[in-house]
């Protein structure tokens, strides 16, 4: 540091200032790539003032991502998305337009990898929203994600958006399967309906389709022409009478919520990873033989046969990790018994209470299936702490030698969560491991989350009589951790 002083000394400001301007012009364009990537868009163009050696560096940016932070900032006021005739949300229409407009008019880059566009669509839009494919599309894009929604009360909470709101994606403005590179591909709010010999998706690795509509063809000729592809992601996707995967190179499946399928047919015998959420009995037709992890939510409004479920989990050889989300309103009927899960090394449960039932011993069905289980994760939510607890009770005749990490999320001392956690303490011989968090984030599918927050009262009085008790109760070796 003295020797830059000494050095700066010698050379007048001016000098100072260039060889300051220096230091940034003479970084090699790869650096200066990765630093102009991780700007707003609203701040991307005005690093052109910075020196002329940034004037026009901004064309090195390969990913472009236009959405409401990064064209206003977080501090701006968002317009009212309950009516698309609102004056504000007119003018926050076209003010968004005119600055992507504005950008891509003066975009000056050869190659562009990634384009994403997120913002509120009502019809009107889709000459804007064409326009700015159209002119991005031959740039080398291999990753397209549009995520548009117009969405009114009514339409959200009925899973969907009204049929005049979605937007029909251009598949014909894609180059020729020949020179298309796009490997990544994500639509909401969409219509998608290419004739059923468009190969334009040949070179697809993950395709990720939220609240779509599908042409009635479109899965067969997807996966008979994309030979590349490795992940599907299906949610709330609509107009699929038929729903048939077959693939030799898909390892991750999600479909959840989709508008009545059926049946539903899976035929992938590298399929490693899978999520669904519906009616179990549609799937008339699932073989998987590389299948490590399976996730089913209960909690949909479509799930008739729960017992049913957990024996098509019984009957994949190679199944290590299970996540199940259960229904609350069909405790009554979880299952007494479950086929044995022979190969499972982790479980991973989330329960939304939704009665007075103060009971979690159901979770031992689950344990006494798993002989080789190594991990379990509970989360709970729905529940408050109980003024009048109950005595725990002594349960016994179970033994649990391979568990060794535990965890329970949404804890809030009540005694029957006290008597589970209690219980696995005294008979897991091999148990590492007890986390207790207050805190429940529950998974809903498609990489998407769901946080409860704790009351404040856990914190000032529960949390150091949880600590207390279970110390107690926990056998020499195990690290126990109160949140």
């Amino acid at each position: 540091m003295i020797g830059n002083l000494i050095y700066y000394s010698f050379m007048n400001s001016d000098q100072v200032e260039a060889r300051k301007e220096d230091r940034i012009s003479q970084l090699p364009d790869r650096i200066l790539s990765i630093i102009l990537s991780r700007l707003p868009m609203k701040d991307l163009v005005k690093t052109s003032a910075l020196s002329n050696r940034w004037k026009h560096l901004w064309a090195l940016r390969t990913n472009l991502n236009f959405d409401v932070d990064g064209i206003f900032g977080t501090n701006h006021e968002r317009p009212d998305c309950s009516s698309k005739h609102s004056k504000h949300y007119e003018e926050f229409k076209l003010e968004f337009a005119r600055c992507v407009d504005g950008f891509l008019q003066n975009f000056q880059g050869t190659k562009v990898i990634s384009f994403k566009l997120h913002f509120l669509k009502h019809l009107g839009d889709t000459s804007n929203i064409n326009r700015w494919i159209s002119s991005v599309i031959g740039l080398g894009i291999e990753e397209l994600e549009l995520i548009l929604s117009g969405m009114t009360l009514f339409s959200y909470y009925h899973h969907g958006l009204l049929g005049d709101e979605y937007y029909s994606f251009p598949y014909w403005l894609l180059p020729h399967p020949s020179d298309s590179r796009v490997k990544h591909l994500h639509l909401r709010t969409c219509v998608l309906k290419p004739p059923a010999d468009f190969i334009g998706f040949n070179k697809l690795i993950t395709l990720q389709l939220h609240d779509v509509f599908l042409g009635e063809e479109f899965l067969a000729s997807l996966l008979s022409n994309c030979l590349l592809l490795q992940g599907l992601m299906l949610i709330r996707c609509k107009h699929m009478s038929l729903l048939k995967v077959f693939s030799t190179s898909l390892q991750n499946l999600v479909l959840l919520d989709c508008s009545n399928p059926s049946p539903v047919k899976v035929i992938a015998v590298n399929l490693t990873d899978f999520e669904y959420s519906g009616d179990i009995m549609k799937i008339t037709v699932f073989v998987a033989p590389c299948l490590v992890k399976i996730y089913f939510n209960f909690n949909s409004i479509h799930v008739i046969d729960m017992p049913n479920a957990l024996s098509h989990c019984a009957t994949f050889p190679t199944l290590q990790t299970l996540i199940l989300h259960l229904d609350p309103w069909k405790e009554k009927r979880l299952p007494q018994s479950v086929d044995s899960l022979k190969n499972l090394k982790q479980l991973e449960l989330f329960y939304i209470r939704a009665s007075k039932v103060e009971d979690l011993l159901w979770v031992l069905t689950y344990l006494n299936a798993c002989p080789l289980l190594e991990k379990l994760d509970i989360t709970l939510s729905g529940e408050e702490f109980h003024k009048n607890q109950r005595e725990m009770r002594n349960i016994c005749g179970c033994t649990y030698s391979r568990l060794k990490k535990v965890r329970m999320n949404g804890f809030n001392g009540n005694w029957f969560e006290m008597e589970l956690i209690t219980h696995i303490l005294k008979s897991a011989t091999s148990l590492d491991q007890v986390v207790i968090s207050p805190l429940a984030l529950f998974y809903l599918g498609g990489g998407e989350w769901s946080r409860f927050t704790p009351d404040e009262s856990w914190h000032e009085s529960r949390q150091d009589v949880v600590r207390k008790s279970l110390q107690e109760n926990a056998p020499a070796g195990v690290h126990l951790v109160v949140l």
